[in-house]
């Protein structure tokens, strides 16, 4: 009998140990569970925290290389318009008056040519008062539009029974509808891309203001910065005022501009050229002494 009571204690103390030990051995597994669990939380933090930071950097570049353009090395044309809603038509027009400026300028044909020659054209300051200073055009306030040639417009006429306020549209390459409508600060506003619309319109606030007129966006999108004229090199005999080249020899581009090397010099003279021969004029016999 005291035998029978020994072995029920024994088998008791044994399956107390047991228990214990498996109570042992899973207390570090759930450890480890709640420690995976409690990192858990902040390594997702640090990765939303990283990716958003790196969203911001890459926005924070991006608007750089956007304030940075146009650039010395950009060449823009910007088909635009002079918009009245009295005639309800477009002015002519503005001509070169053939003044220094900063390289933001037309040739009379209906495009802004943008190659700034200062950082007065470049990135933010590639701006409406540039263009206005090459073209002898001012803007009064946001009330009035002066010109050298013709009448000003002025805000306050009425147009369908509307008052008529001064006012700049933005139009996106190909576009028909402004993606951007300015009312104030005119002078200040700001060439953007290449081949952008640019209208200053005359015309109640909230008009339909329509795109820069047809023959203005072909010229523009036949403009090129890459192409150099050079059709002066047909007949190099015929004098050095032909075509593409200037009275003093100098290559020119698309836009009648000489082309300068990396130096700021003219980057080729028709006079430097070396003529194949049969090709060159054989000098006089004085002038060869």
């Amino acid at each position: 009998m005291a035998r029978s009571d020994s072995s029920k204690n024994s088998a008791s103390d044994s399956s107390k140990k047991v228990a214990k030990a498996a109570r042992a051995g899973a207390t570090p597994s759930a450890s480890v569970g709640r420690e995976q669990r409690s990192l858990g939380f902040p390594m997702a933090l640090a990765g939303i925290i990283i990716a958003g930071v790196a969203l911001v950097a890459f926005s924070w570049n991006a608007r750089d290389l956007e304030a940075l353009s146009p650039s010395f090395d950009d060449h823009w044309h910007l088909p635009y318009g002079i918009y009245d809603c009295e005639t309800e038509g477009f002015l002519v027009n503005l001509e070169d008056p053939g003044i220094p400026n900063s390289g933001i300028h037309t040739h009379g044909d209906g495009v802004i040519h943008l190659h700034p020659f200062s950082s007065s054209a470049t990135g933010n300051n590639a701006q409406m008062e540039r263009f206005l200073e090459a073209t002898r055009t001012d803007f009064e306030g946001d009330e009035a539009m002066t010109f050298a040639d013709r009448p000003a417009l002025e805000s306050g006429v009425q147009c369908d029974g509307e008052e008529a306020i001064l006012q700049i549209a933005r139009f996106a390459p190909g576009e028909t509808t402004p993606t951007e409508v300015i009312t104030e600060d005119l002078r200040n506003y700001r060439f953007r891309q290449d081949q952008e619309g640019v209208v200053i319109a005359l015309a109640p606030a909230g008009f339909d203001i329509p795109p820069p007129p047809q023959a203005s966006i072909d010229q523009a999108q036949g403009a090129s910065p890459s192409v150099l004229r050079t059709d002066g090199l047909e007949d190099l005999n015929s004098g050095l005022s032909g075509q593409g080249f200037d009275s003093d020899g100098n290559l020119l581009d698309a836009d009648g501009n000489v082309v300068l090397d990396e130096d700021g010099n003219p980057a080729l003279n028709i006079r430097d050229l070396q003529l194949e021969d049969g090709d060159a004029t054989e000098p006089d016999a004085d002038e060869s002494e």
